[in-house]
């Protein structure tokens, strides 16, 4: 591990989180219990190598530890959370725009997507959430929401059609949602993105997801502008 050679708290700090890739491994971890493949899937662009040495580097450290369904945050790595919650808010409030056509990964939006599932506002029955998104890297991905979680799969589940509820529409305007830059309905309005189902789903959608944990600060600084 490099060091500043400081005796300082924040440089510390920095030695311990500043190289690529290890914030974003806790940011990850935040969320429970992960296994490395999902670690992986979260963090398109790394190999499996760095993050191999970047998980090593965190359990050396004890902030985090191996658990039998993947890696885990111990009391130490739990006590980052504020420091995140920190960190996302100031780029949020500051220094967020719209997502870049390299930002534009649908299986990456879907995967967090899927992670802010409000569960006691799902229909009794398993409900489906099928999108078609267009953009740089175009995808198709469904996602099956019940009690128990969420899945995600890249073929259809094929489960009752009167379940579904289809999302169409562009990759940007999804991500503008899911960070809180524009309205679920302001987009439907505008055209970049279709709903469409069941009417009393189709309704219901919009309650079953609470979005990033920084939508509420980008919605502040929206409406301050």
């Amino acid at each position: 591990m490099k060091t500043y050679g400081q005796y300082c708290p924040v440089a510390k700090a920095a030695e311990i989180l500043g190289d690529r890739w290890t914030l974003l491994i806790v940011r990850d971890l935040l969320f429970g219990p992960v296994g490395f493949n999902e670690l992986a899937r979260g963090l398109p662009g790394i190999s499996r190598s760095v993050l191999s040495d970047r998980l090593r580097h965190l359990e050396r450290l004890g902030l985090i530890e191996g658990a039998g369904t993947g890696y885990q945050l111990t009391g130490p790595g739990r006590h980052l959370t504020p420091v995140v919650k920190v960190l996302g808010d100031w780029a949020a409030r500051w220094v967020l725009e719209d997502p870049s056509q390299a930002e534009l990964d649908p299986d990456l939006l879907i995967l967090w997507i899927s992670r802010h599932v409000a569960t006691e506002a799902l229909p009794p029955r398993k409900a489906v959430v099928a999108f078609r998104l267009s953009g740089p890297q175009p995808g198709r991905l469904w996602l099956v929401l019940e009690p128990a979680g969420a899945s995600i799969c890249h073929a259809d589940p094929g489960l009752d059609p009167a379940s579904y509820v289809h999302v169409d529409g562009e990759t940007a305007a999804l991500y503008r949602v899911y960070m809180g830059r524009r309205d679920l309905f302001d987009e439907v309005a505008a055209g970049t993105l279709k709903l469409a189902g069941d009417p009393a789903l189709v309704r219901a959608f919009p309650t079953w997801f609470t979005w990033s944990n920084f939508s509420p600060t980008v919605r502040a600084a929206r409406s301050a502008a």
